[in-house]
């Protein structure tokens, strides 16, 4: 389990309410609905009736703004369940509710490209979106994507994992979409928000529609990982099951898999090193309170998963690192190292490893 990954998102989510009933209220009077209960029923929607329902979801979100600033957190849930109810209303139309969420998307890109949108409407209308979940909210979960809100951003993008069968089947969403989840994963800061842009990138049946962005984020991470972040924040196990799924390696050309193979081995190299980091030394060496076994869960997924692809690549190499993983953990962490030097090479004693040598090409150790 990726333990500090599923925490932060869940306290992203638990300082907004998003797991709570708190301030959940009476539902807003029939006469207030007045807009919707008209056209509900209807099977055909008329431009002017879409434009009602967008007025109606305006009208909701301007009554959540006159709230006093400090009070709108504790109104999320009361608002979720106003949205909630009117689109699972039963004597909804299809129609009618195909409207609710391509209008609800409507507004929801007008609020994101706002300069200063208000924190608790971009969240409603996150939850909203996802909650409806309906192809027609795609437009408003990509613009949601450069959300000032981390909260907004996940919702989005968690969203936009849900629809990825809907959008595979027109290509220029498709397209659009791809390109939107690349540059918010490289613009992404938030270790939580970016699995999740991974994870919404994760069409595997359009695995070349999607390649040069997750070879352009992991570039990005590396760059980071290189840099000032001496940690792994465990945000690539998501990518790692991507490349994991059945068929999706064997969709690759050639130059895809060195260039996959390329980025993978400089992740290893750092990730089997921080592994060895006396920072992460067992309770023996250090106090428990001193020892982070979340970021250590992170790293051993991380190895496994990282292994397991380029096992696979190079053509179905024993898996070291892996098995070392299971059979010590890390008190076998400087067995695990040397394993991670034979992919990659020794950067000291530049001895060769597998990933050196044609077609992947490898620099020694990996730098």
């Amino acid at each position: 389990m990726l333990k500090c990954t599923t925490c932060c998102a869940a306290c992203l989510c638990l300082s907004f309410g998003f797991f709570t009933e708190a301030g959940l209220g009476q539902a807003e009077t029939a006469g207030e609905d007045e807009i919707v209960d008209s056209i509900r029923r209807l099977s055909t929607i008329s431009p002017n009736d879409q434009q009602r329902i967008a007025d109606w979801v305006r009208a909701k979100l301007d009554k959540l703004v006159a709230i006093p600033e400090q009070n709108r957190p504790g109104e999320f849930a009361r608002y979720r369940s106003i949205f909630r109810e009117q689109f699972e209303h039963s004597n909804n139309s299809g129609q009618f509710r195909l409207q609710l969420a391509a209008q609800t998307a409507s507004v929801a890109a007008a609020e994101y490209a706002k300069s200063d949108p208000d924190p608790t409407v971009t969240h409603v209308l996150a939850r909203a979106m996802v909650d409806m979940d309906r192809p027609e909210t795609v437009p408003g979960l990509v613009a949601g994507l450069k959300s000032t809100s981390a909260v907004a951003r996940l919702l989005c993008a968690s969203g936009l994992a849900a629809q990825r069968d809907a959008v595979a089947e027109d290509n220029q969403m498709l397209n659009d979409t791809v390109k939107a989840l690349r540059e918010a994963g490289v613009a992404e800061t938030q270790p939580v928000v970016l699995s999740r842009i991974y994870h919404a990138l994760a069409y595997a049946n359009q695995v070349g529609a999607v390649f040069d962005a997750y070879m352009e984020l992991l570039d990005k991470r590396l760059e980071h990982r290189r840099g000032p972040a001496v940690k792994a924040d465990g945000a690539e196990i998501q990518a790692y099951e991507f490349f994991r799924r059945r068929g999706v390696l064997a969709s690759l050309n050639a130059d895809q898999k060195a260039q996959l193979a390329r980025r993978l081995a400089v992740f290893l190299r750092l990730d089997a090193e921080r592994y060895n980091d006396d920072d992460l030394a067992p309770p023996q060496d250090q106090t428990v309170a001193d020892v982070d076994f979340d970021e250590r869960d992170r790293i051993e997924r991380m190895l496994a998963g990282n292994e397991a692809i380029l096992s696979a690549l190079v053509g179905g190499a024993k898996e070291e690192i892996t098995d070392a993983l299971k059979a010590g953990g890390h008190a076998r962490r400087a067995e695990i190292l040397a394993h991670a030097y034979k992919w990659v090479g020794h950067p000291e004693t530049k001895e060769r490893g597998t990933l050196n040598g044609a077609p992947w090409n490898v620099d020694v150790g990996a730098p």
